[in-house]
């Protein structure tokens, strides 16, 4: 606690300092910049004009052949912005952020009339979160990096402000891995600019997309988007859902600069031209966890825990005049833990890294994804091919040396793993004229995989000899996915748009293929009310690692062979209905319900409960027996939400859902799944309001409650007697854990001077301290049932510079 009250001091006298400098601080100016595109085809538009109203000074401008504009010396603060152009939408974006030594950027994308209505004077607010796919109506939204501060101001993980949406349930608490809609974890992909990315998580377990800290920076993020519906066609599908983080260019005027310490180490990012003509930028920035600095303070990400991570990001971007816009971006980063109990206060906290109690937890991660990227216009405004091509892997070693007793410690497991991607995409778009736009595209993903994964097995109890049991002794390369799909979408009028698209794919590897339908209907009753429906037909392959398991052909297990290999995708039908209604007031609701219902889940060959829809709920939950596409699931469920956007101070978020998810395995028996938690409800209430002349405080407050998962039963006596956890096939799943109730806060002050600004940000993650249950298990040392619980009470803190 005295890194805390440290902490706490330095903060209460920067504070004191900011605030006393206040009343003579002059008014500082910045310059707002942006470019204006079409929705739908993303080309810029030249002469829309850009005005910030409620100023006393008036303010506005034009944008260029290119779509940007520029308004210099806006005063620091929070701006209205109004556009217009002829034959599109007018909008209003509201408190748009403009602070000293950081460029207030802003991508606005309109959508063009079918009928031109001349009484038609209207300006809408622009509505946060609205899919930034044109085609996408329903389970889809867009968000930047502002959005991703406001839920977590010093992670800044986009997943953690996903798991404040109804949809999504963040299934450890210190981890990044959501379910969505009651689905596993796998079926989140993500990807960076439009390349799947294997690995998005430093400290992720195999197949599984999350882990404990983002491999993409969110300082380099650009407007990006998630959806978790029936999406549009597209070269990369997933069950449950898709995060597609895009890179924002670099400032394109002027070299910009950040620097920043907090509890996840220390950041530095520059920007700027290459050259001012034509527009070329660069993007660079470098992290390290400083692990060295952090122990002891008080403030650790995981207390316990000082991961050693470095990471570094890039982006390059060219446009020409007649040859299209190059870009060249990559990320990646190299993160190695050691957790061990005996030198730690807190190794409740292990679980996070996947440590088990009573052991030494070694991990040695080494993350990329890169790209590049060229997009042209053969026609202005009405057709465009962007080509993209990209490589993302991992190399990943750990072990777990288990203390059986004070004189006998056993490695338990141990794993060499890397995986590769190659990925090749070619889209061709077209507008042919205002009702109709249509999108095509081929794409390629190769596979190269290098598996070695062993665990121990036998009379753990005895030194020699040791015995393991082989789970993943795999070398293979050349596995190649293709997709090809296309899509047309027709609006009927200004209010009804109708979308019909076509997947279809094939895996080399096994020969497996599917062909997969999209249809989507929008129809905007009036200016307020909004009502889209959706259905769509999903794959997903199997994560790599499952078609090499090791598995037992035989109930003596006296034969062993790689009996997954021809594994097919799983598929799911999708329906969703979405009613979105604007009032007063900016409030704004949003209600979706949907269905899904699963095919081809993979479960054991014999009689079992097991299923893949639980993969992810624990550590190494796998299945050593043979696979087959037998399962099936069903997710249905009813999602609101409520906000009041940021307005006379102060803005809120209202959410709840309620949902049912259930599967059978290959016992035929209708089981809740391990992420059916049956309710969830979620509340942000946060102030904004400038003070002095230059400053803007934040303050923000949320509350979760939801219902606990299931468990997976534990036959108590049975596991005492065997002297390790066993599991009672007939209760699986059957009770749940206890519902819980989580409150985090989270302050954030931002300070302008003349040619920087400041930004200090606290985080008071499960601000009291609530027990919420992680599992039930075996404890040999306490020769009993024991319980493990999530992260207690975490405070974090981060101080940033921008000039």
């Amino acid at each position: 606690m005295d890194g805390i009250k440290i902490w706490c001091r330095l903060a209460l006298l920067f504070l004191a300092a900011l605030l006393l400098n206040g009343p003579v601080a002059a008014q500082h100016v910045e310059t707002l910049r942006g470019v204006v595109l079409d929705h739908q085809t993303k080309a810029p538009l030249p002469g829309a004009t850009v005005t910030i109203r409620g100023t006393s000074r008036f303010y506005t401008t034009s944008s260029d052949f290119n779509g940007w504009f520029e308004i210099e010396n806006v005063p620091v603060g929070l701006h209205d912005i109004v556009v217009e152009l002829k034959d599109y939408k007018n909008l209003l974006l509201r408190n748009v952020e403009v602070v000293t030594g950081k460029e207030a950027f802003r991508v606005i994308e309109l959508d063009q009339k079918v009928q031109d209505n001349k009484k038609d004077i209207d300006i809408r607010p622009y509505k946060p979160g609205i899919a930034r796919n044109a085609t996408a109506t329903v389970s889809a939204f867009s968000f930047n990096r502002e959005n991703v501060q406001a839920s977590d101001n010093v992670k800044e993980d986009p997943a953690e402000m996903a798991a404040r949406l109804p949809a999504f349930q963040q299934i450890l608490a210190g981890r990044n891995d959501l379910s969505i809609r009651g689905n596993s974890p796998t079926g989140l992909v993500w990807q960076l600019d439009d390349i799947p990315v294997v690995a998005p998580n430093f400290g992720h377990e195999i197949g599984l997309p999350g882990g404990t800290y983002p491999l993409q920076p969110n300082a380099l993020l650009g407007k990006s988007e998630i959806d978790y519906g029936p999406s549009p066609a597209g070269p990369i599908d997933a069950l449950a859902g898709k995060f597609n983080l895009r890179f924002r260019d670099g400032n394109r005027v002027d070299r910009r600069y950040s620097l920043e310490m907090g509890s996840y180490g220390a950041a530095v990012s520059a920007e700027g031209p290459i050259s001012r003509k034509p527009s070329s930028s660069y993007l660079v920035y470098y992290r390290n966890s400083l692990p060295s600095v952090l122990e002891g303070s008080g403030v650790e990400a995981v207390p316990g825990i000082f991961p050693d991570r470095q990471q570094a990001a890039f982006k390059v971007n060219i446009p020409t005049r007649f040859a299209g816009t190059f870009s060249v971006f990559a990320t990646g980063g190299k993160n190695k833990v050691e957790m061990l109990p005996g030198s730690s206060a807190h190794p409740e906290n292990f679980y996070v890294y996947g440590g088990l109690p009573n052991t030494d937890n070694y991990l040695d991660e080494t993350l990329y994804t890169g790209g590049f990227s060229h997009k042209i216009y053969l026609k202005r405004g009405i057709s465009s091919i962007k080509t993209t091509v990209g490589i993302s892997g991992y190399e990943k070693t750990s072990r777990m040396e288990m203390h059986r007793s004070a004189n006998l410690r056993q490695i338990d497991t141990g794993n060499d793993n890397k995986e590769q991607e190659l990925f090749f995409s070619s889209r061709f778009q077209h507008k042919p004229s205002v009702s109709n736009y249509i999108v095509a595209g081929i794409s390629a993903r190769i596979h190269q995989v290098n598996f070695a994964d062993s665990t121990l097995t036998g009379n753990v109890t005895q030194v020699y000899p040791k015995t393991y049991y082989t789970l993943l002794d795999a070398n293979e390369k050349g596995m190649v996915q293709v997709q090809a799909d296309a899509g047309w979408q027709h609006k009927f009028g200004n209010t009804t748009a109708v979308y019909v698209g076509l997947n279809a794919s094939y895996f080399t590897f096994n020969q497996t293929a599917s062909i997969e339908p999209r249809l989507s209907i929008r129809h905007e009753y009036n200016s307020k009310t909004i009502v889209s429906i959706g259905y769509g037909l999903k794959s997903q392959l199997q994560p790599m690692f499952l078609y090499f398991m090791k598995t037992k052909a035989d109930p003596t297990g006296t034969v062993v062979t790689e009996g997954n290999r021809n594994l097919s995708p799983t598929r799911m039908h999708e329906l969703v209905g979405a009613v979105d209604r604007n009032f007063r007031g900016n409030l704004r609701l949003h209600a979706e319900i949907y269905f899904q219902q699963l095919m081809k889940v993979p479960v054991e060959q014999h009689v079992s409960s097991y299923s893949m829809m639980n993969y992810g709920a624990g550590f190494r939950d796998y299945s050593i027996y043979p696979l087959v596409n037998q399962g099936t699931g069903q997710n249905k469920g009813l999602e609101l939400q409520l906000d009041k956007y940021l307005s006379h101070g102060y803005y809120f978020r209202l959410s709840g859902a309620v949902y049912d998810s259930k599967y059978k395995a290959s016992d035929g028996a209708s089981r809740n799944t391990a992420f059916n938690g049956a309710y969830k409800s979620d509340l942000t209430l946060g102030t904004r309001f400038p003070f002095s002349q230059s400053g803007l405080l934040d303050l923000n407050l949320h509350a979760t409650y939801s219902g606990g998962t299931p468990l997976p039963g534990i036959d108590d006596s049975t596991s005492v007697q065997a002297g390790y956890t066993v599991y009672d096939e007939a209760s699986r799943y059957v009770n749940r854990a206890p519902a819980w109730f989580r409150v985090d806060a989270q302050v954030s002050l931002k300070w302008s001077m003349r040619w920087l600004s400041h930004e200090l940000s606290f985080n008071l993650h499960n601000l009291t301290g609530e027990k919420i249950l992680l599992r039930r298990f075996y404890n040999p040392e306490l020769g009993a049932i024991d319980e493990q619980y999530q992260l207690g009470f975490v405070p974090t803190i981060l101080y940033r510079v921008y000039f």
